[in-house]
């Protein structure tokens, strides 16, 4: 093996050798009629789309394009700030590799019908990363990298029997399920659950969608060892398509022997970004899919901090759903950006004569702090393998029904700052492992100036309409999530539970508070930063 890539580990790199050998509806598509799959996949000029990340795209024209697999011309530097430290590890180049791509269904213990019941075990195993390179020790649920796959319908009872073998304590949070409080993993509501000791959580799923679960004590230590997986809640209008595959993105930094390399302060003010990208647990897989027809793709990004920026070159990229389940029409990009704790549903059409691979990739993305410095990188490749795909569905030119929410009857102010913690030598980690950082003179991170666990706290009546405008006067950007609610964007018809706030700008959402009263967290879904201090808790009081 010859070097391909030079890894940024703190402030020393070292060599690791591989191998060297926004969104615009789609056009004229606004009624009831089908969508051809000629709209989505054409030849022609380039016209000008905007995703919902605000940035200008050129829409694709060719309908393949090829790509060589022996090549790699990714660049090994690392991102640099103003100071010109490192911020960014640069990303391990990893030739890609068969093997067994799609997570694992969990098994549903309940033979009743709109029951699904499931265990769960956190436990530490080791899982290999890379191909032919040696397993990392990683904290798991069930012993696989991402978690099991639960599945379930709109409507379902859903049973986890979760069992805490892990040496420190732990919870589940169900990202973007509106579960009751009770059930939400968070310490507000619920004691974390111990080592050796077990835990049931019970509730019904009211929203299909793809969701995913992950723990929320100790997040950014926990999430980054491995605690993740995704959660598909299926509805009676799912758009028929050829196939349908869930894609969890991570990211984890590795030391030269493969094994998570040693968290520190220093990681803190971009997150903890990892030199080594994960589709469904492995480096740059390879996912076989059968020449033409309609194929959904739901992606998760349950990365600790890095922004993918996806693209499938020469193809559109149509979406059909975010966190909250689907849209009312199809979205055509070139690009889109998944931040962390985000969700979207992505289709894409291949035709009959489709050869070889395409490769699905993230580009450069600059969030703040030297981070647009990184270079494109492989996610996973897409092989056209097996028998061709006679009858390709036709995707509907209306998919959900995304009701407009009212004006708000109350709104809010939140403004995302950040500091070097100058002065914060007192904060503590706060309750239930999230807070300041144990004065340990890295930097905090603040809601309305203050700082959790000591951080802001609203109070509210179920069943309000509010506005919630978040500023964030921060020079990197904050992905915002809202626990236990959707909530649509200002001109956006869409439900979303998490959210892109880009540096020195405003976003508005509204959210309706129904169904659940109780504590409810929000936060910057930049682990780092929520466990920093980037984190609120909204009281929703019954009437």
């Amino acid at each position: 093996m010859s070097s391909c890539a030079a890894v940024a580990l703190g402030l020393t790199s070292l060599v690791l050798c591989f191998g060297c050998d926004g969104a615009a509806p789609v056009d004229g598509h606004h009624g009831a009629d089908a969508m051809p799959m000629d709209a989505m996949d054409h030849d022609g000029p380039s016209t000008e789309v905007v995703d919902h990340d605000g940035m200008d795209h050129d829409a694709p024209a060719d309908d393949v394009l090829a790509h060589d697999m022996t090549e790699h011309d990714m660049v090994g530097t690392d991102a640099m700030d103003h100071d010109g430290m490192s911020m960014v590890p640069a990303v391990i180049e990893v030739p890609a590799s068969e093997g067994p791509f799609e997570t694992t269904k969990a098994t549903d213990l309940d033979p009743a019908d709109h029951v699904v019941e499931v265990e769960l075990e956190a436990r530490e195993a080791d899982i290999v990363l890379v191909a032919g390179h040696a397993a990392t020790r990683m904290w798991t649920y069930n012993g696989q990298l991402p978690g099991p796959r639960i599945e379930a319908h709109a409507g379902d009872t859903v049973r986890v029997r979760f069992t805490n073998s892990l040496p420190e304590a732990t919870t589940i949070h169900w990202h973007g399920i509106r579960v009751p409080a009770a059930m939400d993993g968070v310490a507000a509501m619920q004691a974390p659950v111990q080592p050796g000791a077990t835990f049931t959580y019970e509730f019904v799923v009211p929203d299909a969608g793809t969701f995913w679960y992950h723990p929320h004590i100790r997040s950014d230590e926990q999430v980054e060892r491995g605690l993740y997986g995704a959660f598909v809640v299926r509805g009676n209008d799912e758009p028929a398509t050829t196939s349908d595959r869930v894609v969890v993105l991570d990211d984890v930094l590795v030391d030269d022997g493969f094994q998570l390399a040693p968290f520190s302060v220093d990681q803190a003010m971009t997150g903890r970004q990892g030199n080594l990208l994960l589709v469904n647990g492995r480096a740059h897989p390879i996912a076989p899919v059968a020449p033409g027809g309609l194929h959904r793709f739901r992606f998760v990004n349950a990365s600790n901090a890095r922004y993918f920026k996806l693209e499938l070159p020469g193809k559109p990229l149509v979406q059909i759903g975010t966190d909250g389940g689907l849209i009312e029409a199809p979205r055509q990009h070139q690009t889109l950006l998944l931040v962390p704790g985000e969700r979207a549903d992505v289709v894409i059409s291949t035709s009959h004569t489709s050869s070889g691979s395409l490769t699905w990739k993230t580009l450069r993305y600059d969030r703040g702090h030297g981070t647009g410095d990184a270079p494109d990188a492989a996610l996973f490749d897409l092989r056209f393998s097996g028998g061709m795909v006679h009858v390709t569905p036709t995707l509907p030119a209306q998919l959900g029904t995304v009701p407009t929410l009212p004006a708000a009857e109350v709104t809010r102010m939140l403004m995302l700052a950040e500091t070097d913690g100058t002065g914060m030598a007192d904060a503590d980690a706060g309750h239930g492992g999230h807070g300041a950082g144990a004065g340990d003179g890295g930097p905090v991170f603040s809601i309305n100036g203050k700082v959790f666990p000591d951080g802001e706290k609203f109070t509210a009546q179920l069943g309000a309409v509010e506005a919630w405008t978040i500023h964030n006067m921060s020079m990197m950007d904050h992905p915002f999530h809202l626990h236990g609610f959707r909530f649509q964007v200002d001109g956006d018809r869409a439900w979303r539970d998490t959210i892109n706030v880009p540096a020195m700008t405003m976003t508005t959402f509204r959210v309706r508070l129904e169904d659940h009263p109780g504590t409810w967290m929000f936060h910057c879904h930049i682990l780092e930063h929520a466990e920093r201090g980037m984190m609120g808790e909204l009281t929703v009081e019954a009437p």
